[in-house]
This record gives structure tokens, sequence and C-alpha cells, in this order.
């Protein structure tokens, strides 16, 4: 049966009673028009849509056509104003939207979301055919011996049958009608396979979804793929409705070739209602509003009655400067593929096609794949930091559904105001735990462009659910003034990001189906893909140490300001402080050395290398790397390559720093904690363009090599990830995204050990230890629990440590300790020689506290006590983690030591053993 409806279009009148199809422009969703595309803390004023004059007749004809089900409306969704939970945008309740139907085959689902699958002990045969008991109607496209593949060929849904397992897992819930909180359009969002959201002339964020805007009017072709099914659905305009009438029209030619030719005063106020007209101009503009359903109708016959044919249709177009075959829609290809027991899901960069005027802010992918309902228990993955969990069904609709861009902000996009201070996202990952079962999705194409979005049940819902939202066209707002008038309108970046997206989605069984049961799988995706391998004969956990060399001060001379350098830490005194660590009992350190060469810590551009005479100059590198070589100690001189600092020289503006959408060159200003505002008054730096970055690495490895050194530290390529959008060429986040890889890849050929910040994905299968690593989450009020996902990942295969101890936020040295200890983490403290008083003045106040002599006797005892704790497996994964307790958490290891931490204030028992206040268990016993 399916077989004779591929490549074949899906009937219109799926509905009883729909006439029509609807178009683009007609029936979209109008959202809020401020959501800034860089800054999801932003919030969004509430606009209504501007009634036009003909409201009598659209207002009559609106009646008549909810009825039939055939107009969708513009249903005002707007975002609340950003709460006190880090300024996430929140989802308001749509006011008077229309209820939609089901298409045929939605209806007879009945069971909740995320109990589709037997489990247990019992017969798989029983499992499998309680599983399947929600594919009525389906069609199995593919089988691989692992994974079924079925699409409804109606409705487009489609379903994944786990054979091992018996679960199946939907694009949509599958209950979906029983669903007794959502209403209007946010009942027939529970249909959509995506959602994209474009602005329209105006500046109005308009949303159109495969569901209302493709499905309902037919518009979608089934096409067999190898594997799979790739379903390509057009949404909008198709030839023969809206686009028969024309835009604009001549005042004169509106009269003698439409009205005159009539044949009544009741035809000619019919038609009249249906334009505007345009006195300064002289030219009537169509009403798209008032040409929906009936009206458009209407109208179409009434010119087809007088002869307005497709001559005289040109002839009015043309005049006005539009394309006589009339406006596209967008067409999206939706690809599923199976492969092994994963399902790929994506659409292609070259396949999606729009118009060229058309201006796609982003596209949601899959909002409801697995959603779990009301009655499920279990818990949604999301990449906050080092992890974070949103329990089922926690009730928590007060804050803001959970959104956070993979790898931070991009530095290109300007943002006059920093509201939000929240962790980074360093992983391309997300999801669902059930009770007996659970998915996980990597982001593997199209991720450096992508946000990971979350909520639960009870707001627009009864689901919880977690997707991707993938952006094409970033932009900024710009404010125009003329005299005492201005008014602020978005800047689109010029060129569209035209990348592949795509979600690779795998299944978790029960008893595997945890947040650490994730980690393992991802980290396995990572081995596949990468290339990253385990540590080899790493025993104890390493301290990573910072020393500072040089920085810029400002000094006085008769009064006279001028800029100097201020060695804070020379080679000869670096190698004093790796003597007195090693005398206090620290082994295994890992020193990175920032401000070595080109005038200091904020280095001119590194495309040569000079090493500064005032720490010692070449001589002094050269007998500090022997030291750290007789004393085992790897050594990491620091560079910074995709910032370049204020006054730095060697750097050209107008040829390598990136652009703003604005085609402004991108200044990087810090912000000014009591404002949150950019500090316009200091100097500085600027975004280096990613097509910059190949030539300042050759030079900058030329040098390098000659220096003898085996160590490098890398001190942004790790952590942020810059596009440019100078109107001359744009390079998307994505783009960018690539071409760093490429430069870590080179690095690490001139190196042979790699260190770098933060940890982004891409970056960290490059590095063999990563620093400033996320050790909590942002804590958003909609999540629940802090977990340590990024460790999971990584442990054993890459060494890590989070932010210097001595400069963290929480500066209680045990809750520190624990972290670590719970988590697997190495030591970490930045540190100076000079005396505090040597930064005074400078802009690094952050760095008072980095006096080595006040820490290094407190660093050396919880080194040695977490050494002793877990460096024995230091080189081993983390297979398990878990709440066992409030405030009490167990790790568990490949070889099957297990650390159980108590952040509590007072003593409490696990298995029997007590583990007193702000302390910890090794093996299930005291320590």
């Amino acid at each position: 049966m399916v077989k004779q409806l591929l490549k074949t279009r899906v009937a219109c009148l799926l509905l009883a009673g729909v006439v029509g199809c609807l178009t683009l422009g007609q029936s979209a969703t109008l959202v809020q028009s401020q959501e800034a595309a860089q800054s999801p803390d932003a919030s969004a004023a509430s606009e209504q849509p501007v009634q036009e004059s003909a409201e009598g007749v659209e207002a009559g004809e609106s009646e008549q056509e909810g009825e039939r089900g055939q107009d969708q409306g513009l249903v005002q969704e707007g975002r609340a104003a950003e709460g006190a939970d880090g300024g996430e945008p929140q989802m308001a309740q749509p006011e008077q939207a229309q209820e939609q139907a089901l298409a045929p085959g939605q209806e007879q689902a009945q069971e909740p979301s995320g109990q589709t699958a037997a489990t247990g002990e019992g017969d798989r045969a029983d499992a499998v055919e309680s599983a399947t008991d929600n594919l009525e109607g389906m069609e199995a496209m593919a089988d691989n011996g692992q994974l079924t593949l079925y699409v409804h060929p109606e409705t487009t849904q489609v379903a994944v049958l786990h054979q091992r397992s018996g679960d199946v897992w939907h694009t949509n819930p599958p209950d979906r009608e029983a669903d007794a909180i959502a209403t209007g359009y946010n009942k027939a969002k529970l249909n959509v396979q995506f959602e994209l959201t474009y602005y329209d002339e105006s500046g109005n964020a308009l949303r159109y979804d495969n569901y209302t805007h493709s499905i309902l009017s037919g518009q979608f072709e089934i096409e067999p793929a190898e594997d799979g099914v790739t379903i390509v659905y057009t949404i909008g305009e198709v030839a023969g409705d809206l686009d028969a009438i024309p835009k604009y029209i001549n005042a004169s030619r509106f009269q003698s070739a439409i009205l005159d030719r009539l044949s009544s005063d009741a035809d000619r106020r019919e038609v009249s209602l249906r334009f505007r007209l345009d006195e300064e101009q002289q030219r009537y503009e169509r009403r798209d509003s008032a040409l929906r359903g009936v009206g458009l109708s209407k109208l179409l016959g009434l010119f087809e009655e007088i002869g307005y044919d497709e001559a005289e249709r040109a002839i009015d177009k043309e005049a006005y400067g539009e394309s006589a075959e009339g406006p596209q829609g967008v067409r999206v290809p939706l690809a599923y593929q199976i492969e092994d027991d994963e399902l790929r899901v994506s659409i292609s960069g070259e396949g999606l096609q729009y118009p060229a005027s058309m201006h796609i802010q982003s596209i949601s992918l899959l909002p409801f794949f697995g959603a779990s309902g009301q009655e499920d228990e279990g818990y949604i993955v999301v990449p906050d930091g080092s992890g974070s969990l949103i329990r089922f069904n926690n009730g928590r609709t007060y804050a803001a559904p959970y959104r956070t861009l993979l790898y931070g902000g991009d530095g290109a996009i300007s943002q006059l105001a920093n509201r939000q201070q929240a962790m980074e996202a360093r992983l391309p990952v997300f999801g669902m735990s059930y009770g007996d079962r659970g998915f996980m999705g990597i982001i593997e194409s199209g991720d450096a462009v992508a946000a990971v979005e979350a909520d639960v049940s009870g707001r627009l819902n009864a689901y919880n659910n977690v997707y991707p939202t993938f952006t094409i066209y970033n932009y900024e707002e710009v404010t125009l003034s003329n005299g005492w008038r201005s008014s602020t309108i978005k800047r689109f970046q010029q060129e569209p990001f035209r990348g592949d997206i795509a979600v690779r989605y795998q299944f978790l069984e029960e008893d595997r189906n945890g947040y650490p049961d994730m980690a393992a799988s991802y980290r396995d995706y990572l081995v596949r893909t990468t290339g990253m391998a385990p540590l080899e004969d790493d025993t104890g956990v390493p301290f990573y140490v910072e020393l500072i060399g040089g920085i810029p001060k400002q000094k006085f001379f008769l009064g006279i300001p001028y800029q100097a350098y201020e060695p804070l830490t020379t080679f000869e005194q670096a190698a004093e402080i790796l003597g007195q660590m090693q005398d206090a009992g620290i082994d295994n350190i890992k020193l990175r050395y920032t401000g070595w060469f080109n005038n200091g810590i904020h280095h001119n551009t590194p495309s040569g290398i000079k090493v500064d005479r005032k720490l010692g100059g070449s001589k002094g590198l050269r007998e500090l790397q022997a030291v750290a070589e007789a004393a085992d100690v790897a050594l990491y001189p620091d560079a910074s390559f995709q910032e370049a600092a204020p006054r730095a020289r060697g750097f050209s503006r107008s040829s390598q720093a990136s652009r703003f959408i604005s085609n402004k060159v991108a200044a990087v200003y810090p912000y000014a904690t009591a404002t949150y505002g950019q500090d316009l008054d200091a100097d500085p730096g600027y975004i280096v363009s990613p097509k910059a970055l190949p030539s300042i690495v050759d030079g900058f490895i030329a040098d390098y090599r000659r220096t003898g050194l085996t160590g490098l530290s890398l001190r942004d390529f790790g952590s942020e990830l810059n596009g440019d959008y100078n109107r001359a060429g744009v390079i998307d986040r994505e783009a960018a995204k690539g071409i760093v890889r490429e430069q870590l890849a080179r690095l690490g050929e001139a190196a042979e050990e790699l260190l770098i910040e933060g940890g982004n994905a891409y970056a960290a299968p490059y590095a063999r230890h990563i620093v400033d690593a996320p050790m909590t989450s942002s804590g958003f009020n909609i999540t629940d629990e802090s977990i340590p996902l990024f460790q999971l990942v990584y442990h054993g295969y890459v060494s890590y440590a989070g932010t210097p101890w001595n400069l963290a936020d929480n500066q209680d040295a045990r809750i520190n300790f624990l972290q670590a200890l719970e988590s697997g983490a190495g030591l970490h403290y930045t540190w100076f020689h000079a005396e505090a008083s040597a930064i005074k003045m400078t802009g690094f106040d952050h760095y008072y506290s980095a006096d080595y002599r006040s820490w290094l006797d407190e660093a050396a005892r919880q080194y040695r006590e977490l050494d002793e704790a877990i460096g024995d497996v230091s080189g081993q994964p983390i297979v398990d983690h878990r709440r066992v307790a409030e405030g009490v958490y167990k790790t568990t290891y490949d070889g099957g030591k297990t650390v159980v931490v108590n952040y509590n204030d007072a003593a409490v028992e696990v298995d029997g053993v007590r583990i007193d206040a702000m302390d910890y268990g090794i093996g299930g016993g005291k320590r």
C-alpha cells in the first residue's frame, strides 16, 4: 500500500470539510519580534497583529472558516519577560487559539507516552506485540535487523522499533489527542516534526511548522532512501492560490483592468475590500490578511470571471519588480536513516530551499521525539555546564523553559549587555531516561549553530520534551536615529548557514538507561568517530598549576602615564616554585605558563614567537624546560589565537578582525559587573577572524618548533567559537569550527601534548589535558540537579580540572576538594611569584589571591589526600554515578572502586557505613 503512495502528493482534503490549502503568510503563528538570536535571556514584548480596514468581511469569513477547520489564523504566542532564574525566555500560554483537528490515523493511540513498551522478564514476543499497538496505520519503510523504521503515510509521523528490547520510539506522542492541557495551536503543535521561525519585512517573527503548513494541505512527498526514508515538505504558497493575485497594481489599472470589468457593485465592493490604496504612490496593495480561505476563493473566482489571466498578472508584477513566476514555498527534506541500532535524522543544507528574501532564523527538529507524559517517571538530561537533570513533571512551570546555546556565545554577534551568567554547554548531547528505557541525542552536524531546549509538562501541554534548535540566520538589532525620532530594526547576516543539520539518536535499554550510560554511549561514539583513545599507564592525580609571567601595567614618569611590562614570575622564579612544590610532596605537576612571549599575558599576534626578555629570554626558557624535564614536570607554555589583545602589535583590524553583522569590527569590551553592560571606556580587544587563523598558526608553528618545547597550552581554541559576518564573505560558527579543528590538528602535530581550556566537544579529542572544565551547572530554576556528565564522558581518556581553586567563586576548600573527589578531577591553582601589590591598578584585580606563598602548604595537603584517595584510578573510566541520598553521591570506577561523598553538615550512613559530615568513604568503607 505504501509503495503506491510514494512520490505522490497526499490529497489536500485530509480533514472532512476542509476547502483549499493553507498558504504561506496566511496561517503563520505570530511570535515576538524582539527575541535576540544570541541572547536567550532577552525579554520579548507582546505585539498584536494590526487589523486591516476590512475587519467586517474578515470577521464574518473567519467564523465560517473556523467551522470548516480551514483558517489557522494568527495566533499570538509570545515569550514571557525574563525571569529571575538566569533570564531564559519563557513561552506564554496562547490566548484565543483555535482548536485543531487531527488527521486520520492519529486517533487510535491510547497509551501514555513512555508506556509503549512492555518490559521485565516476560516473553519477548508479547513485549514486541504490546509495543507495536501504537503502530496502527503505519508502514515499515526500512529494517536492518536491529531497528525497524515506520512512517504514517498521511501524518508523516515516524516510529522506530528497537527489536531487541521491543521499545518503540515515536516522533510525536501517540496519545497526544488525549492531552487535556494543550489547546489551539499548542494542540496542533504536538503533530509537528519540525518548526521554523522566520522574520517578515516588518520584523515580526512568524512560526511555521510542517503539520499546519504542509501536512494539512497535502504538500509533501514520501521518498524511499537507503535504510530509511526522506520526506520532502513544501511549506507555504503553491501555484494557483495567493500568487494568482498581484501584490501591487497601479491605481488606474486597478480601475480599468479590474473594477470596470466587474458586473455588479457588490463584486466591486468585494474586490476593493481586498486591497489597500497607497495614495502617495497611487497604487493598490494586496491585503494578505483579508485573503484567507473563502475570501481568497471569492477573489480568485472574480478574477477568472473578468479574464484577469497570466498575461495580465505578468504586467502588474513586472511593474513593481515581482517575479513573474511568483513566490515559492519553503522546501524542507527531512531524512530518517537507521544505522545499526541508531537513528540519524537530518536536513540537507543543499536540499533546504526558500526564497532569498526570507530570513529563516531557526529550525527546531523533532520537538516531541520520545516525549514523556505525566504518568512517566524519569528525567531529561541537558548539557548545561557539567550537565543537569530536569525531572519529569517537576511542576516548575513558573520557571523559564531550558534553552542554552552550545559552546557559549559568539563573540562576533554584538551584545551590548550580558545579563545571564551561565555555564557554557560543552557537549552537543541531550537525552531522556524513563524507568525502563531511554534515549540520547547527539548533534553531530550543525552543533556549532545549535541550542538545546527542554520543558516540563503542565505549561503548554502534558509532555516533557527536549530537542535541538538550529540557527540559520543570526541578526543584530540596530537603532536608527533621525533627530528626535528613532527606530530599531533587525539586520540579518549577509549569508545564512547552509550546512547540514543532523542528530543521531541512540536507544538505551532497561538497566542501562541512566545518564552514566548516556555518557558511556557518547564516549564510545567519540572513540569511533574521532579516534579518542584511553590514557595509557596514567596513575596519580594531576596537579595543574598556572604561573603568570608578565602583565601590562600603567606607570608614570614625571606624571606622564605610559604602558610598561611587569614581570610577575620569571623563568628562574618558576623553577624555584617547582622545587618548593616537590619539596612539599606534590608530584605529577602540569605547569601551564601564561604571559611568556610577545609582551606578556596580553601578547601580540602569535604569528611569531619572541620570548620576553624580562622573564629571562630564550635562555631562561630553555633552563626552565631542563629543570622541568629533570623533575618529570610537564611544561605547557600558553598562547591565545582567537582574540587579539588591546594594543596588540602585528594585528590588522581591517583584514584580520571578524565583523559584526552590522559590518563593524568585532571589538571586545569588558563587562561592568554593576551594570552588566560593556565598559566602553576600556581599551577593546578584537575577535580574530577564522580566515586569519591558518596564517597566524603557520608562523607560530615555525617558531615553536625551534624552541624545542614539547607541550603547548591553548587558551581559547577549546573554549571559544566565533564567526565572522563580514558582508564580503560570511564565516558562520559551523565553518569556524572546521577551521579551528584544522588548527588543533596542526598544533597537535607540532607539540607532543596539548592542554586546552573549557573542553568544547570538537576540541577535546585533540587534547591531553583540560583545565577550567565545567564542574557544576548554571542552576537554572527549571533544573533539579547538577550531574558530572562531562566527567563521565572524559575520565580515563582526557585528564581535567575545574577552575583554579584559589580563584573560584566558592572559596570553601573542602567543597572544592569533595567536588574533585566526586568527579575524578585534578587540582588546579593559579599563582605568581611577585608580591600581591604588583597587580595593583593593573586590571588584573581578580589575581589578588594568586600569591603562591599563601596557598602552597594547603595545596600540598589537598594534593596528598586526593592522590591517596583516587590516584590509583586516575586512568580508569567512571562507569557509574548516582545520588544515594540528599547531598550524598557515589562514584564507581571501571575497576570497581567506589567513592561516596557527603556534602551535608551531618553524618550519613551508606550501605551500613557511617560517613561524617563533609567527608567521604572509599570502597564503601571509611577512608
